[in-house]
């Protein structure tokens, strides 16, 4: 009986071992947040409210730290229609991972129904912000264009695309990639998302870096100065 009780308590070990360490790092840190899975039965579509409320609990900022941005510039109260008026500190309260790097190769699922259709991979140089504590290596960046299985393409208007060689300053989201599957009810890449021990991101703003320069697609500032604001934005948040 002894032995017996032994082996099932090693073996109960075991499996919650395994399914712990198949859960993503970004999920968890969400859900103990009080952000709110999904479920297989939601059907209902949220309101752009709703949808605030969810990112911001997700991204752990309480009432202190919401004022804090508001005073330098990020107002969450107008969340929903300051995408006409983004600049790099909005940007960088939106991201949980800014980076530094060169973009070093790329990936095709090559699935027919699948949501993104190119992973592109950052070796990274520097952190600007690391919420999840990543090492300096090749992370991947999920893009909705790109080569279908029929031979096909597929081209998201106005995604910003990453090819091999770019040289890059990239304000990156896992936290909005899982809340985008989860807010368009697409379950299977959801499902796939949470499951998956590795951490992947989605573009929320690319820049190219030319001699110091941060160049977008219609300004150009001192790199210098771009460091600045995602310091001060971070400071807020800390």
């Amino acid at each position: 009986m002894g032995i017996k009780y032994f082996f099932y308590l090693i073996l109960t070990f075991l499996i919650i071992s395994i399914t712990d360490a198949q859960i993503n790092p970004v999920y968890k840190v969400m859900t103990e947040r009080g952000w709110i899975p999904l479920s297989n039965n939601a059907k209902k579509e949220l309101t752009h409210e709703q949808m605030d409320k969810e990112f911001i609990v997700s991204m752990g900022y309480n009432d202190t730290i919401i004022s804090n941005l508001k005073k330098i510039g990020v107002d969450f109260t107008i969340l929903s229609t300051m995408y006409g008026h983004l600049n790099e500190k909005i940007f960088t309260a939106l991201s949980d991972c800014i980076v530094i790097g060169t973009v070093t190769k790329k990936e095709y699922p090559l699935q027919e129904d699948d949501f993104f259709h190119t992973i592109a991979y950052i070796k990274v140089e520097e952190f600007l912000r690391n919420d999840y504590n990543i090492s300096k290596s090749e992370i991947p960046v999920m893009i909705k264009s790109g080569p279908t299985s029929s031979e096909g393409r597929m081209i998201q208007i106005g995604e910003d695309t990453l090819k091999i060689g770019e040289y890059v300053l990239l304000f990156l989201s896992a936290n909005g990639l899982i809340m985008e599957s989860k807010d368009n009810y697409l379950y299977k890449l959801y499902n796939q998302l949470i499951n998956d021990q590795n951490i992947k991101f989605r573009v929320r703003e690319k820049y190219n870096l030319e001699d110091g320069k941060v160049v977008g697609r219609n300004s150009v500032k001192d790199l210098t100065s771009v460091k600045d604001d995602i310091n001060i934005v971070i400071k807020a948040i800390q």
